[in-house]
Order: structure tokens, then C-alpha cells, then sequence
């Protein structure tokens, strides 16, 4: 039985859902797709192994590499759902003093890091221009987000609670699609950083 890995993106959180083996033969696969989130950017990890019947020394190398990447306030990763079988394991090799282990997912996600909508947006703008970006937000993120979401036709609403100002879809009809993406776009200086973000949207500076 090999291991399939399915993940999902919760606010700044990245939870990857195990199931399978976690032993020599698929410690390497779980490895290749944690390099692949953490040259992503990726920093906020929460793992659920609740779908892990086994897991070898191979398999805790993987996972005590990933913590000493993140060490140092350079992001987090959490473990959930840990049948008696893989606790036992865990126990034994004192990897349970290594890592913050839950009983389920919501346990885990209590108090993990929620970012605004706004700096969600910036970041991913970032990355597409291929900005490093950076564990903690900008206070220029919300001003990125902005102007990115205007170039992509997406309107800011005027509600703003503790996560940050929403965004909604644009109208239905192209047209007037078309006329208040224009007219936003005027708004939004055309130089630095916002005029790069124009070029790749296909936007004139």
C-alpha cells in the first residue's frame, strides 16, 4: 500500500491529509511534496495522519526534517489525529516531545495563524511575479492586494471586519465588466511595483 497525500488551504495554513503507509518506500514521495510547499512559500503546516496506519524511521526523519526547517519562528507544523498505533510509535522514539500533537484537525487550528484576505492576496501576487515573499506581511499588503484585485476585475466590498476587506466577483455582463475594470485601473499609480502587475494582467501601464 503506498501513500496518498491530499491537501487544502486554510487561511495561512496548508493541511496535508495522509493516508497509507508512511514508510521507506513513501517517505521520499511525502519529502518531494514538502520541498515543493516550502518553495512555495509555504511555512504553516498542519498534518493529518488520522488516514496513517504505519510509519517508519524513514517516516519521522521526513517529518523532524520539515520542524527544523520551520524552527525558529520561521512557521510551525502541527500533527493531528495519531491512531494509538502511530502515538505508540511517536512515544517511543520521544518524537511526542518534538512536535505539537492534536487528537483532530479543529484542536490543531484553534490558535494557528489567520491571515486578512488582503495579505493572502498580496502574497499570491508575489509569487506570481516571482517576489520572494516574505513569513509576515508588508504594511504596503493591503495597497498590493488592492491593486491586484482590481486589475484582475475583482471589486473590494466596503464591509471590513478583524480578517480584512472581502472581495466579490464583478457583474455578470462583460461589458460592464470591461468599463469598471478600466476605471479602477486609472486609479492605480502606474509605476514600481503596480506597473509590473499591470504588464503580466495585460494592463497598460
Amino acid at each position: 500500500m503506498g501513500l496518498n497525500i491530499r491537501q487544502e488551504e486554510i487561511g495561512a495554513v496548508r493541511l496535508l491529509m495522509l493516508e497509507g503507509r508512511l514508510d521507506t518506500e513513501t517517505a521520499a514521495d511525502f519529502e518531494l511534496a514538502l520541498q515543493d510547499l516550502r518553495s512555495a512559500g509555504e511555512h504553516e503546516f498542519l498534518i493529518d495522519l488520522a488516514g496513517i496506519g504505519y510509519v517508519s524511521s524513514a517516516g519521522l526523519r521526513v517529518l523532524l526534517s520539515l520542524a527544523k526547517q520551520l524552527d525558529g519562528g520561521n512557521g510551525s507544523v502541527r500533527l493531528c489525529g495519531l491512531s494509538p498505533a502511530v502515538r505508540e510509535v511517536f512515544d517511543v522514539a520521544g518524537f511526542s516531545k518534538l512536535f505539537a500533537i492534536f487528537p483532530n484537525r479543529n484542536g490543531a487550528l484553534g490558535d494557528m495563524p489567520q491571515p486578512e484576505p488582503a495579505a493572502v492576496t498580496a502574497q499570491k501576487a508575489a509569487q506570481l511575479l516571482g517576489v520572494r515573499a516574505s513569513a509576515k506581511p508588508s504594511p504596503q499588503a493591503a495597497q498590493i492586494a488592492r491593486a491586484a484585485a482590481l486589475l484582475l476585475g475583482i471589486t473590494p466590498t466596503a464591509a471590513v471586519g478583524k480578517s480584512g476587506p472581502s472581495l466579490r466577483a464583478p457583474a455578470a455582463s462583460p461589458s460592464a465588466f470591461e468599463r469598471q475594470r478600466s476605471a479602477r485601473q486609472a486609479q492605480v499609480p502606474a509605476d514600481g511595483f503596480l506597473a509590473r502587475l499591470r504588464r503580466l494582467f495585460g494592463a497598460k501601464p
